[in-house]
């Protein structure tokens, strides 16, 4: 087993891609929007986290920043579709639904 992990290592070295021990998977989450809310509607995550927001509602919605950038706007998200945001930065970021100003959201994105 060692043999086969040390040429599967070799052969990833020599083409130049990276150690596949070395690879770590980005953390993600799921915001549900069902029933004209988000949920979770706070979520606390680390520093490079992707959040994917999925459509369970039998109408659109959209996604905008009000906050860290305000005024971004992640458009019209169909039922059944999804978006998805990948936040590098700390900070506290506050959402709220495009087409119903009533939902929100908060993501707090803590440093490392």
């Amino acid at each position: 087993m060692r043999l086969v992990l040390a040429v599967t290592i070799g052969f990833a070295v020599l083409a130049g891609l990276p150690d596949p021990r070395l690879t770590a998977q980005q953390p993600s989450m799921v915001v549900d929007i069902r029933d004209f809310s988000f949920e979770p509607r706070e979520l606390m995550v680390p520093v490079g986290t992707t959040i994917r927001w999925v459509n369970r509602d039998d109408f659109p919605h959209a996604i905008v920043m009000t906050s860290n950038p305000s005024g971004s706007s992640r458009g019209n998200i169909a039922p059944g579709g999804e978006h998805t945001i990948v936040f590098r930065q700390p900070g506290r970021f506050t959402y709220r639904c495009g087409v119903h100003p009533t939902m929100l959201g908060e993501i707090i994105v803590s440093g490392q």
